[in-house]
């Protein structure tokens, strides 16, 4: 698996917020996710960082592809040369690195719903158990009327 991460510079004489929506509401689903062979597409904006006089850049794209040729033949593509061209209507820069991604700390899975329905069963037990119970009362209140 390859990663392409896109360190993106918007232009100067654009404001971040026109950047922020080309980015997200035209580029994206209209030219970056239709390169062929594309396999995850990830758009990040750049809001700020940490010990940063200014930031590096104002977007970054993770584009990931099962290999460096796949991704080369992406962006030789019409599709490609569409996006990069698009690409260039709002940025000054785009620098583009390959990345090997090795995961340290996996997220805790979220519980399972299993969980939840043990419970849901139990306190359905819980409940048909309390019938049970009412009933056989009510039984013994019958036939005790029944005896008078």
């Amino acid at each position: 698996m390859l990663k392409a991460i896109c360190l993106i510079r918007k232009k100067p004489e654009l404001s971040f917020q026109d950047f922020r929506e080309y980015l997200l509401k035209t580029h994206a689903p209209n030219y970056g996710k239709k390169l062929p062979g594309l396999k995850r597409y990830v758009v990040n904006i750049v809001t700020g960082g940490y010990m940063l006089e200014e930031r590096p850049c104002d977007g970054i794209a993770e584009l990931e592809f099962a290999d460096e040729e796949s991704f080369l033949k992406a962006m030789e593509s019409p599709e490609g040369r569409a996006a990069a061209e698009d690409l260039m209507n709002v940025a000054e820069k785009v620098d583009v690195v390959f990345l090997e991604e090795k995961v340290v700390k996996k997220p805790r899975p979220k519980p399972a719903k299993k969980k939840v329905a043990k419970k849901a069963k139990k306190v359905k037990r819980k409940k048909a158990a309390k019938r049970k119970v009412k009933a056989k009362r009510k039984a013994k209140k019958r036939t005790r009327k029944k005896k008078r």
